[in-house]
């Protein structure tokens, strides 16, 4: 088994291409600053490998001395060397840029199909759709560094439609930045992107395994700490707080207030290379840069009583949960719970993937997730909609190129009906749950 070090890693980036993630905060411009290509920081589309965790955990810079070493289009610099000597009687020193910091996403679901829907009563029905439609979602990305310890990303939104102008259809903007105080200790801002949000943790899409992030509420217009530890293995912890309210909004609302939300992530890296340094590892797959590893995690998301949560943990103030996973060689593993204080109500993932070859990713998955929402309008047990409903979802993911894949998804549930309850006046209601294939298209540039 090949031991892994950061200088052996080098040969993944021997091809330059790009590759995005609004995820896992991978974008085509860190691909023009270092020219590397995406297998570098990534096993798959959004999955990091070890150095990818290393690249985010040292504020998306990389680790020590190999900043500078693959370092391919240097920063503008503003300033001298004297200025530094003469500060404060001198400006601040700094740097912008000199390569593009914008790249483009296009995607969207080439093939669509959704079963039909019945009646429990034999009413009315919903016929099944089946058709097809070409990419339509497109986003713009941006990101660089400024100076020697602020890093900035960002995505817009909302081209998708001609009529970007209405309310409905308005091009949207999510945002982060980070200052790195030491290698392995940043503070953030920012509305998208934390790696407390969901799937961000470590990626849980085409390539990647569930984590505790998916199954707890995501923090928006947040501001962070982030601690990671790590020549070997290794910790990281996220605590932040989070205002309530639609991003861009808050700031001017009279109800939104500093700790509406509050949110605690962290992880142990028990066997696997450094969170800190990406090496130090056994890689179990030399092609894509996946280390063996096993990882414990866990989660909490705290409401004030005054902004509950919305949305799927509607009614709820305060939800904790875990997660285990585990990669060797080619296969990866991960369980997730969480639950909450409020309600009650218990969520579970579970989800095994397989690289079949480099370019190739299959993965099945399992979630019961209780919807909240649903709760609050039927506060007594078994009389509505039932809360749980479980489904099976297996994927496979193929890169086509480095920046290009194609995902086919078959979601289906293991319950045919959404409602729980025998009454005549439920099941004169009760339609069935309609499962769907989806085949999607993301190309990046």
């Amino acid at each position: 088994m090949k031991k892994m070090k950061f200088s052996a890693l080098l040969s993944l980036c021997m091809v330059p291409a790009m590759f995005w993630s609004s995820e896992s905060s991978a974008i085509p411009s860190w691909s023009r600053k270092y020219n590397v290509s995406c297998y570098m920081c990534h096993s798959g589309f959004p999955q990091r490998n070890a150095v990818g965790e290393a690249f985010q955990n040292n504020g998306y810079r990389f680790p020590g001395a190999t900043e500078e070493a693959l370092t391919r289009q240097k920063n503008v610099r503003i300033g001298t060397d004297e200025w530094k000597k003469e500060f404060p009687n001198a400006p601040a020193t700094g740097s912008f840029p000199q390569f593009d910091a914008l790249s483009m996403t296009l995607g969207g679901n080439l093939i669509n199909y959704t079963s039909e829907q019945t009646n429990a009563s034999n009413g009315p029905r919903a016929g099944k759709v089946f058709n097809w439609s070409a990419p339509n979602s497109v986003s713009l990305f941006y990101g660089g560094s400024l100076g020697d310890n602020f890093t900035f990303f960002g995505q817009l939104s909302g081209f998708n439609t001609t009529a970007v102008s209405t309310t409905a259809n308005q091009i949207t903007s999510n945002a982060r930045l980070i200052y790195r105080i030491l290698p392995g200790f940043n503070v953030a801002m920012g509305s998208s992107f934390s790696p407390a949000g969901n799937a961000a943790w470590n990626g849980t899409g085409s390539g990647g395994v569930t984590n505790v992030n998916g199954l707890l509420p995501a923090p928006t217009n947040y501001a962070e700490l982030v601690f990671v530890r790590g020549e070997t293995g290794g910790y990281a912890i996220v605590a932040g707080t989070s205002v309530s309210g639609a991003p861009g909004a808050a700031a001017a609302s009279t109800t939104s207030n500093i700790d509406d939300h509050l949110y605690l992530r962290g992880k142990i890296k028990l066997i696997g290379a450094g969170l800190l340094s990406g090496a130090n590892g056994d890689l179990g797959n030399s092609y894509n840069g996946l280390d063996n590893q096993v990882v414990l995690g866990f989660g909490l998301s705290s409401a004030n009583k005054n902004t509950i949560f919305t949305g799927n943990y509607a009614g709820e103030t305060f939800v904790y949960g875990g997660d285990i996973q585990g990669v060797y060689k080619n296969a990866l593993l991960g369980v997730a719970a969480s639950r909450d204080r409020d309600l009650g109500l218990t969520n579970l993932r579970t989800e095994a993937g397989y690289f079949i070859f480099p370019w190739l990713f299959g993965k099945v998955s399992y979630s019961n997730i209780a919807v909240a929402s649903k709760a609050t309008n039927n506060p007594v047990p078994g009389t509505g909609y039932d809360l749980h409903q479980p489904t099976v979802v297996p994927s496979i993911t193929a890169w086509l190129a480095p920046n290009i894949s194609l995902t086919s998804t078959y979601t289906v549930f293991t319950k045919e009906w959404k409602e729980s309850a025998a009454t005549g006046a439920v099941v004169a209601n009760n339609l069935s749950n309609q499962n769907t294939f989806r085949v999607a298209l993301s190309a990046g540039f």
